[in-house]
């Protein structure tokens, strides 16, 4: 905690704890589900993206130099993020969520509940054991958590 509170000085992180927040609406997102398929004919959907939240909540980033593949919206709840990825998927291959040098910097880890069509992402700081944080309360210009996945068809 003490290292995010270090990042609240370096680049202006907004950090405002919220206890018993109402998950907020869905935001829809526009992505096409890309394909994978192995020599042997199996066939993975990409699950892939950016999440970043500037200060007006929580988004998938879909811009001039990011685009996402395979999800379908991004929920804010108090204690996580709910990534939607309906493509269709009979199995989890693999998901994992990074965090990029800003978050790093200031001690940030992240981890999925993976299903077939959503995916539950958990933000933590400080000891292990501690409990999750509310997603609401990280922002940062430059901050974003990377998210890949294979989910198989």
């Amino acid at each position: 905690m003490a290292a995010l509170r270090r990042l609240v000085a370096v680049v202006g992180l907004v950090v405002a704890f919220v206890v018993g927040a109402a998950p907020s609406a869905a935001r829809p997102v526009v992505a096409s589900s890309d394909v994978l398929v192995t020599e042997a004919g199996v066939r993975f959907a990409v699950v892939s993206c950016v999440l970043r939240n500037a200060g007006a909540g929580w988004g998938v980033v879909a811009d001039a130099g990011h685009q996402p593949s395979g999800c379908t919206g991004l929920v804010t709840h108090a204690d996580h993020l709910e990534l939607q990825h309906d493509v269709g998927a009979v199995r989890v291959s693999s998901l994992t969520v990074t965090v990029d040098e800003t978050y790093a910097k200031a001690g940030l880890r992240c981890g999925a509940s993976v299903g077939f069509s959503l995916s539950r992402i958990y933000c933590y700081s400080g000891a292990a054991g501690t409990a999750a944080l509310d997603p609401a309360t990280l922002a940062a210009a430059t901050g974003n958590l990377w998210v890949y996945g294979l989910l198989k068809l």
